[in-house]
């Protein structure tokens, strides 16, 4: 797939990512976010900034990168894990390129699972969503940045990371402008 097009929901992957829920019974699925989306996405990722760090920017401002990213497929892509009509779970991610990195590659912004969702396999679901849509349009490699060394949890996020697949990169830096 050239830059720019976007995969669909008819792909084979996302026609197969009906899953049968252990604990609860009921399916859940893996899909590309709509329009419809956007508040719930907005609060799932408010909801994850206040766990790595106490908070982040406001929900309206959270609601329009959403908006630009839905809009936009040369940016990035927006998945959702659904149950029952709610969503579950949410991965935000970019597509970057770099001279050291021949050619596209993508970069996981953000993964949030709502709390009494995590160890359900949602997060490997929305990993492996990317992992399809990412080869699609012709990445050769994913990355993802951990949070700050004092997040209560790191141990199990670089563990979850590790157990799909990735490989330790090194840490990274920002600089706010």
């Amino acid at each position: 797939m050239t830059e720019g097009a976007k995969a669909s929901l008819t792909s084979p992957f996302f026609a197969n990512t009906a899953n049968k829920d252990e604990v609860s019974g009921g399916v859940w699925c893996v899909r590309e976010a709509t329009a419809g989306d956007v508040a719930g996405v907005a609060a799932a990722v408010g909801e994850l900034l206040v766990e790595l760090s106490g908070g982040g920017p406001p929900a309206e401002e959270l609601e329009v990168a959403t908006r630009e990213l839905i809009g936009n497929p040369d940016l990035g892509t927006l998945l959702v894990a659904e149950a029952d009509g709610e969503l579950v779970g949410v991965l935000a991610a970019s597509w970057q390129h770099a001279v050291h990195v021949p050619g596209r590659y993508g970069t996981i912004q953000d993964l949030w699972v709502r709390s009494d969702w995590r160890s359900r396999a949602v997060g490997r679901q929305l990993v492996e969503a990317y992992a399809e849509l990412a080869r699609v349009q012709g990445a050769q490699r994913l990355e993802v940045g951990l949070p700050r060394e004092t997040f209560p949890r790191i141990e199990a996020t670089e563990a979850f990371y590790r157990a799909n697949g990735f490989e330790h990169l090194g840490p990274r830096m920002r600089r706010k402008l």
